[in-house]
């Protein structure tokens, strides 16, 4: 009898992290440059935890993840017309077709087919193990490297014997179809593989936000990139936010023309040779978000495999165990740029720990509430007038996960490392369980 495995759904940070980081309304100027959400829950789930079992670590040694396909030399939001393939496939077709004719009796957008995401989907099915989710720094290493510039796509695993092709599309297509009615514009990507004697699928729904002119993945020593494009209808007031090698954080200009959503930006590589992680954001109904966040290769050359295995085990804790976890992360970080820590506030807590509960009852990600409004609006209802708030709010299956997914992200680094800032509040709450593991979702609050 043909076995049909459990579905996986998460979201890779700014989705598994659908994550987001944004200075609030009455923030002194330049204390806190604006940054973005990472990922409608887009899936917005930051990636589970990175941190194995130790025993089990031991003996699998995995290698870390070696991409199938070239290396693109662009970034673009349009995929090459001579772009590399995925291996064809019948599943992956008929998975395809089903979506599409799905989303036409659904009335919602047809996801867009790229093959630069088939690649990356497929790579994951390929490495993954039987018990593992995406390890966020091999799927963000994944998208860079086929040239896609946009957050972390929302993704969902399936797993079933050999021959159970047509239970796979019954069972995995309706929840493709759930999240895309989110989105009003996605890529698709789907990676089969059955070289291990078992069916292994990974879906990935990738949101376009934004329309990115083309831009070269490396960029000479002291030369510059720019950075231009066209936002979607649904967002305005552009702005860049870039990661130097050195870890600083920093805004860029940008030249926008509000009538036609059209912005352009400038990255120069003035601060040595490395790379410069680009992010760009925009405000939206939810909020600041991240529409896109990719890294430029400065004087170096872009990775050729990524730096850590394709998969982790994922871990379960509880909400109070990863409140405290996600404090000693910070805090490290913090360290680790030369900063001081920064001490608990009992009102902060409470306001952080409120929204991340409102966020995993009603299943999104996003600094401003359908019914609380937004951060500064939560915690003036506590007594608090700061004249700096900062807030990072993510899902993820874990504290590092959470944590890393904020500092890979330059806004969400940008608001941990403040140097103004003195106290945080941390709220986690638990989610609806997904195949077995819990979602986590995360707001700090930091003044």
């Amino acid at each position: 009898m043909n076995r049909v495995g459990r579905v996986m759904r998460g979201g890779l940070l700014a989705t598994l992290l659908g994550a987001a980081a944004c200075a609030q309304p009455g923030a002194a100027a330049g204390h806190a440059p604006a940054s973005a959400a990472t990922g409608p829950a887009a899936l917005s789930a930051l990636a589970p935890s990175s941190a194995a079992p130790a025993a089990k670590a031991a003996a699998r040694r995995p290698e870390p993840l070696v991409p199938s396909g070239a290396a693109a030399t662009v970034y673009a939001s349009t995929e090459p017309t001579d772009g590399a393939k995925a291996p064809a496939d019948p599943l992956r077709d008929a998975i395809r077709a089903a979506v599409r004719e799905g989303a036409r009796k659904a009335g919602i957008p047809t996801p867009e087919v790229d093959g630069r995401l088939d690649l990356a989907m497929n790579d994951l099915a390929r490495a993954l193990g039987p018990d593992d989710l995406p390890a966020s720094e091999a799927v963000d290493f994944l998208l860079a490297h086929y040239g896609l510039p946009d957050p972390p796509p929302e993704w969902l695993i399936q797993r079933a014997t050999l021959g159970s092709d047509g239970e796979f599309a019954d069972q995995i297509v309706p929840q493709v179809l759930e999240t895309l009615k989110a989105k009003q514009a996605a890529r698709l990507g789907i990676g089969v593989d059955r070289s291990s004697g078992e069916l292994s699928v990974v879906i990935g729904v990738q949101a376009r936000e934004v329309d990115l002119d083309a831009v070269p993945r490396r960029i000479r020593p002291q030369k510059s990139a720019t950075i231009a494009g066209r936002l979607r209808a649904s967002f305005h007031d552009p702005e860049l936010v870039v990661t130097a090698p050195d870890g600083r954080v920093r805004e860029v200009a940008v030249r926008a023309a509000p009538e036609t959503r059209r912005f352009e930006g400038t990255i120069a590589c003035d601060a040595g040779a490395g790379r410069y992680q680009v992010a760009v954001t925009a405000d939206g109904a939810g909020g600041l978000g991240v529409l896109a966040n990719f890294p430029l290769y400065c004087g170096v050359s872009p990775p050729r495999h990524a730096p850590v295995p394709a998969g982790v085990l994922p871990t379960q804790t509880t909400a109070k165990e990863a409140e405290a976890r996600l404090l000693v992360l910070v805090n490290r970080d913090r360290a680790a740029a030369g900063l001081p820590p920064l001490a608990i506030d009992a009102r902060l807590a409470e306001t952080a720990r409120a929204h991340s509960r409102d966020m995993a009852d009603h299943d999104f990600v996003a600094h401003i509430s359908p019914t609380t409004g937004s951060g500064a609006e939560r915690v003036e209802r506590v007594g608090l007038a700061p004249d700096l708030l900062l807030e990072n709010v993510g899902r993820a299956y874990s504290a590092e996960a959470a944590e890393s997914g904020f500092m890979a992200s330059p806004g969400h680094r940008n608001n941990i490392l403040d140097r103004h800032a003195r106290f945080i509040g941390i709220g986690v709450a638990a989610g609806r369980e997904v195949a077995g593991f819990v979602p986590l979702f995360v707001t700090q609050l930091m003044m």
